[in-house]
């Protein structure tokens, strides 16, 4: 019996060690790739590095944890939709999007997300620090319509803005029992700071609703009656805001008020995703799509009037969009139900962390082209990993 425990601790720690030289290999390439580090020859040798995590995660998923036959079939099922995305659309973040959710199991969560954010920290830093030291190009974008925006070293200041968001919801998810006064004036000045350099006002805004959500969610943890009862219904927002953002882009109408005046604070996304469907269907495994966008050195240029673009700026900003038509309909479907689940399951256990965190992704995922990336996104990957609120929720009922 201590053979027996000796060796599935071994496994464990094995597992463990294996997921995380896997995230590690996957994380670095995909975040310079986000950088004006990564030219178009570097991106796609970061590219091919980066599927070196895959047949880490295969081996723990299939040789070191443990499933049954029901589980490997519908595992193996979801894999395979990520191989035929892979190849029908040519995006990768799909394929390696499963791997890494159902790798997660028997691991931490917490684990996970410190390290999400550390690395993140030290990357950010790092490219912030060389783009200010002119080692690699700080993008600056001039309007009349808005006030001066920077990248400091991505390849577009949303970017910033939007790992700002997630980080600060990672922070939040570590420090969720102890979260008071001065971590949420924290928030508040990176959201600030956020908005003076990038001027991204949608993720402002969601950074914002971090303190009010947070502190509902705080108070439902501790069974506070109003709280709790609110926190209970943070589960629906992904498919309410999937619905309002597909289905209001699809049947967008310049002539209806409510249309256009949500088109208006989304930025111009509703016509956009508009556009999208006027010249994309959805399909069951999505599709390559070339879009032209204001990213990157060449697209810095045509954004501040320098040249001009061969063809029309033409961008799907929202996540639940792209989801649909460049991953198709079976990858939109089931990352909407993880989504939820991950909401109900941390409802369920009467924890409200995870149901708050996917209310503020959901209003990312409406307007924001980032959020179903990894090195964005970590909270995809808790389905299948060890909830330690829970655990600890239950040894102290």
């Amino acid at each position: 019996m201590q053979e027996l425990k000796a060796n599935i601790h071994k496994s464990s720690a094995l597992g463990i060690r294996i997921y995380f030289l896997a995230f590690t290999i996957y994380f670095l390439p995909n975040f310079l790739m986000q950088t004006t580090f990564a030219t178009d020859a570097i991106s796609h040798i970061l590219r091919l590095i980066s599927y070196i995590a895959l047949p880490l995660l295969l081996y723990k998923i299939f040789i070191i944890d443990m499933w049954s036959r029901k589980e490997l079939i519908v595992l193996v099922l979801i894999l395979l939709t990520g191989v035929i995305t892979w190849r029908i659309a040519q995006i990768s973040d799909y394929l390696f999007l499963f791997p890494f959710i159902f790798g997660a199991k028997n691991i931490d969560f917490k684990l996970i997300v410190k390290w999400y954010l550390y690395f993140n920290a030290v990357f950010l830093l790092s490219i912030i620090a060389f783009s200010l030291l002119k080692v690699i190009p700080n993008l600056i974008y001039y309007s009349v319509s808005r006030p001066t925006r920077y990248s400091l070293g991505m390849v577009y200041p949303s970017n910033i803005a939007a790992l700002g968001l997630f980080m600060a919801l990672a922070y939040c998810y570590l420090r969720f029992n102890h979260l008071n006064f001065w971590d949420y004036c924290g928030i508040f000045l990176i959201a600030c700071i956020g908005m003076k350099l990038t001027n991204t006002r949608l993720d402002f805004l969601a950074t914002i609703l971090i303190i009010p959500i947070m502190i509902i969610a705080q108070r439902a943890y501790r069974n506070k009656r109003i709280a709790r009862h609110i926190a209970s219904f943070f589960w629906l927002a992904v498919p309410i805001t999937a619905w309002i953002v597909v289905f209001g882009s699809y049947f967008y109408n310049s002539d209806n008020y409510p249309l256009r005046k949500l088109n208006d604070l989304s930025s111009g996304r509703l016509e956009l995703g508009y556009t999208a469907f006027q010249r994309y269907k959805p399909n069951l495994f999505g599709r390559s799509i070339t879009e032209y966008s204001y990213a990157g050195v060449y697209g810095h240029k045509y954004a501040n009037g320098i040249g001009q673009m061969s063809h029309g700026y033409f961008y799907i900003d929202s996540s639940y969009l792209r989801m649909l038509l460049l991953w198709g309909i079976m990858a939109f479907v089931i990352i909407v139900i993880f989504l939820t689940l991950i909401a109900l399951i941390s409802t369920v256990r009467k924890t409200y962390v995870l149901s708050a965190i996917i209310l503020i992704t959901s209003l990312s995922l409406m307007f924001e082209p980032h959020v179903i990336q990894l090195i964005y996104n970590p909270f995809l990957l808790y389905l299948f990993s060890v909830d330690d609120y829970a655990i600890k929720r239950e040894l102290y009922k």
